[in-house]
């Protein structure tokens, strides 16, 4: 099995992995400073891609959390 690429963005960790499910390439999990964890199965069709969506998913529950 392969390393997952791992990345940082506004203290949010994020891991893709590859996993193929319907039209989707990559997966990818997010987690936030306290822990918590969301997982997306459909990331896209790249890992620059899946990485992108992440960092949107990211800003908007940075955003939600503002709003509360």
């Amino acid at each position: 099995m392969k390393k997952p690429l791992m990345d940082t963005y506004r203290g949010w960790n994020i891991s893709v992995e590859k996993e193929h499910n319907m039209c989707s390439h990559f997966r990818f999990d997010i987690t936030n400073p306290s822990g918590q964890s969301l997982h997306n199965t459909l990331g896209g069709e790249t890992a620059k891609r899946a990485f992108e969506r992440a960092r949107e998913m990211i800003d908007m529950e940075i955003s939600f959390a503002e709003e509360v």
